[in-house]
């Protein structure tokens, strides 16, 4: 039986010999160096390269330039559409500047966020965008221990050693809290994941109970919970002789419970005002007279993707937090 012989793949010394030229000169071409070399040095290299059908090795590329081109995106939970639109408003950003992202899910738990954060930390990658469970500052120093470029997202952390680009959640929680006390609701009903958890909820929550006298609040872990336990709660706080407020900190929980709450009778356009901080549009098809608090986490994504790239770049100048205003519905000054 004759076996064919595979063909050499043809080498950047191929492309010199043929050329008449430096594996240097070659290399420099391949990066884009070509401003000192002649317009006839590069027409012969680049017709050696058609001629062999040269292809580039990345992986040897990248460790002469110590690049992988790659950027790992950490996100707090996949569940969450927020998340998923940070890692599709990024991704725009790095794909248009030549970097692959890479998307990996915290799942809500810590203890596999600390081995994502290890897996990281040994890895090639040349740059992080990092949605993190905790605020806590130190315990992330203490687990992401690689020296690279880092922007932290959606989180406001104390002292942080990494620029942030997170959104206004104390005064757009402050300003919608306002908003409908001033129509007579004064009881709110607070639904959220554990609040301690993230400084998203902690400064929500604050903008909340620094403007109402009136506040009960549900939390809930987001890994382990009974919705009928949550919902039975819900159920009592939601009294249809008192004005009271919905406002959950988080989209997911509306969209888990306003359904079968509507169905029961327990939220009505008279008694109840819906609100809570919004990724989609699912809040107002479920419930028309909702008013929430619009997010825009593509454009967050895009944000933090942007000083990444920055900072992938050298500039090592100090680089400000960026806050992101939420747009609030019952705001007639946000149309603006």
């Amino acid at each position: 039986m004759q076996t064919t012989k595979k063909k050499k793949r043809p080498t950047i010394r191929d492309v010199a010999a043929l050329a008449g030229v430096s594996v240097a000169t070659v290399s420099r071409y391949l990066n884009g160096k070509t401003n000192k070399m002649t317009n006839a040095t590069a027409a012969k290299i680049k017709e050696a390269i058609a001629k062999l059908q040269y292809i580039p090795n990345p992986a040897a590329r990248e460790m002469s330039h110590n690049k992988s081109m790659i950027v790992v995106i950490v996100v707090a939970n996949v569940a969450d559409y927020f998340s998923t639109e940070i890692f599709k408003g990024a991704s725009r950003k790095l794909e248009a500047a030549g970097y692959v992202p890479v998307l990996l899910d915290s799942g809500a738990d810590q203890s596999h966020e600390k081995r994502i954060l290890n897996s990281v930390n040994i890895h090639g990658f040349d740059g992080l965008l990092f949605q993190p469970l905790t605020s806590d500052t130190a315990l992330i120093q203490s687990e992401l221990t690689r020296h690279f470029p880092v922007v932290i997202l959606d989180r406001e952390l104390k002292r942080s050693p990494w620029p942030q680009v997170v959104t206004d959640n104390y005064q757009a929680a402050r300003n919608a809290t306002r908003h409908f006390i001033k129509e007579g609701f004064q009881h709110v009903v607070v639904l959220s994941s554990t609040i301690k958890q993230a400084s998203t909820r902690q400064e929500r929550y604050q903008g909340i109970a620094d403007s109402a006298d009136d506040v009960s609040v549900i939390e809930i872990d987001e890994n382990h919970f009974d919705r009928d336990q949550v919902y039975q709660q819900l159920a009592s706080l939601l009294d249809q002789q008192q004005k009271t407020m919905l406002f959950s900190l988080k989209e997911r929980w509306l969209l888990e419970f306003l359904p079968r709450l509507m169905q029961d009778g327990l939220i009505s356009q008279s008694n109840t005002r819906v609100t809570g901080f919004a990724d989609t549009s699912l809040i107002k098809s479920i419930c028309p007279y909702a008013q929430v608090i619009s997010q825009n986490p593509a454009y967050m994504g895009e944000r933090a993707a942007a000083v990444l790239l920055k900072m992938l770049k050298g500039d090592s100048q100090e680089i400000d937090d960026i806050v992101i205003k939420a747009r609030f519905a019952g705001d007639e000054s946000a149309e603006n």
